[in-house]
Formats: C-alpha cells, structure tokens, sequence
C-alpha cells in the first residue's frame, strides 16, 4: 500500500489548514462606529470662579498675593464652548482690574495635549495668550498665567488659579 501522506506532512497540512480561519478572521475585525477624539476643550470650557491670584516680579521672583485687593476677589471667566466641544465665546465677570480682555472668542493653541510636554495655551481674540499651568482633573482646578513683557523679556506675569462653579 503506498502511502500519499507521510506523518510530517499531514502534520504540515493539518497545521495550514488550521490557521486559514485566523486569515480570515483578521480581515473583518470591526472596532465599533466612530468616536471623536477627547480634546483639552472639554477639560478648560465651563464657567470659572477666582480662588487666587498671585502677580510675580519676573525680574526677581518675589510674589504678592493679589486676591483680596483691586477686588480680583469678585473675578470670574466663562469659557464658553458649543455642543461638540469647539470653542465660541468667553466673558470675564466681576469688578477686578482689566488685565484680560472682558469678552470675545477664544481657543487653544493646540487642542490637545502637546506631544513636546510644552503647556496648553489659552489665546483670548487672537492676541492674548495664557499659559495653562494646571488642568482640570478630578479636582476640577484651572490655573493659568498671563506674562507681561517689555521689549520681549518679561518683567510681571499674574497667576490665576480657578475652580468650576457648579
């Protein structure tokens, strides 16, 4: 009787017909529908109240809570974003010296987190930028520094830190 099959080849053969099924599973993995990818929007938009405010003589880094005078105390922000979490309009609240523009449109300078670990910017009507030194987590705290410069070198910048009204 002649063998047509050895032992080690229908081993092989078993083994390559095994794995066809695997092929074609592969092919036809479906992942779920589409979801739109989570944005730093959806962390910064919201309705915001002043827990402080600090001012920093950049020059020498001394420090001056700013909180209880010039009335920073009544300060509050609305960052305000539409129903798929893009950026509209935002409106400073409150009795606190102008050192913000009071309202118009804002967005970040990257909506997401920056894959060079550099900060999150806040840019206010195109012109004034904001530099996120903390962003909302479970704590739901907000805080952002905003650098005045003469000639390119800084000399005071005010730090804003933030909680989210309910």
């Amino acid at each position: 009787m002649i063998h047509l099959f050895s032992r080690s080849n229908l081993l092989k053969l078993s083994l390559a017909l095994a794995s066809i099924p695997m092929l074609v599973s592969c092919a036809s993995t479906d992942d779920g529908s589409y979801t739109a990818p989570i944005t730093q929007y959806e962390k910064i938009g919201g309705n915001w109240i002043l827990n402080s405010v600090t001012q920093t003589d950049e020059t020498t880094t001394s420090t001056m809570d700013l909180t209880s005078v010039f009335d920073f105390d009544t300060f509050g922000i609305q960052l305000n974003v539409d129903d798929d979490n893009s950026p509209t309009t935002f409106a400073v609240t409150g009795k606190a010296p102008a050192l913000l523009p009071t309202s118009g449109t804002w967005r970040l300078g990257n909506p997401f987190v920056n894959s060079d670990g550099s900060s999150a910017q806040i840019i206010l009507n195109d012109k004034v930028t904001l530099t996120v030194t903390a962003v909302p987590g479970a704590q739901r705290v907000l805080e952002y520094k905003l650098v005045r410069t003469s000639n390119g070198v800084p000399f005071v910048s005010y730090t804003y830190n933030l909680t989210a009204q309910q």
